[in-house]
């Protein structure tokens, strides 16, 4: 019968393999909790008005201009950085749920747009680009007759 103190320590073994390989799967680096992931992806929403295709991004804590912003075809793409502005090397943290780092997103827009007469702003954490829509061009109709040689 094992005894109580051995099967402790393979237990705490374990638990270390355990976390190293979470640490390896998530990138958890030091200072940063262990289930952020090495680039964040910031949440979301994409709608549509008549004449606008609108994207809303959380990402509290930055500055606009430490945002990229790239239109190419039907894609969107954001990028940047998240730093820790107040990190104090004396500090000893009691628990770390902030995530800090580089972060981007790649969106499929859902209609062509304009990228050169976006709007963007930045307020209360929420990044917003307002992205107008690109006419449609009208169907040209044209009549045609035709004429058979023997005419």
């Amino acid at each position: 019968m094992p005894d109580a103190e051995g099967s402790f320590r393979e237990f705490e073994r374990f638990h270390e393999q355990m976390e190293q390989m979470w640490k390896r799967l998530t990138g958890g680096l030091p200072g940063r909790p262990g289930f952020c992931l090495p680039v964040l992806e910031p949440p979301t929403d994409i709608f549509e008005t008549d004449d606008q295709v609108v994207v809303v991004a959380e990402i509290a804590g930055i500055e606009e201009e430490e945002v990229e912003i790239e239109v190419e075809g039907d894609r969107l793409a954001f990028r940047g950085e998240k730093s820790d502005r107040k990190a104090d090397p004396h500090q000893r943290h009691a628990q770390i749920e902030i995530c800090y780092g580089l972060f981007e997103r790649v969106l499929a827009l859902p209609a062509p747009v304009d990228p050169d007469k976006a709007e963007v702003s930045y307020a209360d954490g929420f990044l917003r680009i307002a992205l107008p829509k690109l006419a449609r061009r009208r169907s040209h109709h044209v009549r045609v007759t035709v004429r058979h040689p023997s005419e």
